[in-house]
């Protein structure tokens, strides 16, 4: 395993929706993409892992400029609901069952993101080179919104590191870490925050040290 910088040159603005971005987790959605299993995915990520904890910091960029766009959605029911299930009009008739042949009459939800203009984005990671670097090279976007053109990258570098994805020069925190496996600055900022994947699992949040995220 090595110490690496890992940067994105990015050619669009691109898309968060929130969280640290931590670069295991990206890794783990590239190969569960391959792989199709969660369990499988998170233990082929080429990081190295301490008890659950990856040496992979969170994304580290300086926005030139951001700003929100809006995207529409229509949504379609795929199920039929059981008309049973819900109170009676005052005429006494029962509402329609609401199945495929009503997804129309689902209207349109507007959704808001954060749209961040940077030349790169940044990861210290403790891994192995060869293989970060054959799953990430033929990645050409990342973020949300990818399909829509935002978070083209225009290429990836790997280059040697001091510091190994968990904290660094001033011993701050690159990432989330439990507060009772931080070896840093003890006055670093303190979050509740998911320091493990799977990163949507409410199990793997705790009272964490960890980075202030970008704005």
């Amino acid at each position: 395993m090595e110490k690496l910088t890992v940067t994105a040159h990015m050619k669009t603005p691109f898309i968060t929706g929130g969280g640290y971005m931590t670069f295991d987790a990206l890794l783990a959605g590239i190969l569960f993409d391959q792989l199709q299993d969660v369990e499988a995915a998170h233990a082929s990520v080429p990081i190295k892992c301490t008890d659950g904890l990856f040496h992979a910091s969170a994304a580290m960029y300086e926005p030139l400029d951001q700003s929100r766009v809006a995207f529409v959605a229509n949504m379609r029911a795929d199920h039929s609901l059981d008309a049973d299930l819900f109170p009676r009009k005052k005429d006494g008739s029962s509402y329609r069952r609401i199945g495929r042949l009503r997804r129309s009459d689902f209207g349109a939800v507007m959704n808001s993101y954060d749209s961040k203009q940077v030349d790169s984005l940044e990861w210290h990671i403790e891994g192995d080179s060869e293989e970060i670097l054959k799953l990430i090279e033929p990645i050409s976007f990342i973020g949300k919104r990818r399909a829509s053109g935002f978070g083209e990258v225009d290429r990836w570098s790997l280059e040697s590191s001091e510091l190994d994805g968990l904290t660094g020069y001033l011993n701050e925190p690159l990432r989330p870490i439990p507060v009772e496996r931080f070896k840093g600055n003890a006055d670093s900022l303190k979050v509740d925050a998911a320091w493990r994947p799977a990163y949507w699992h409410p199990a793997n949040r705790a009272i964490c040290y960890a980075p202030e995220t970008p704005q």
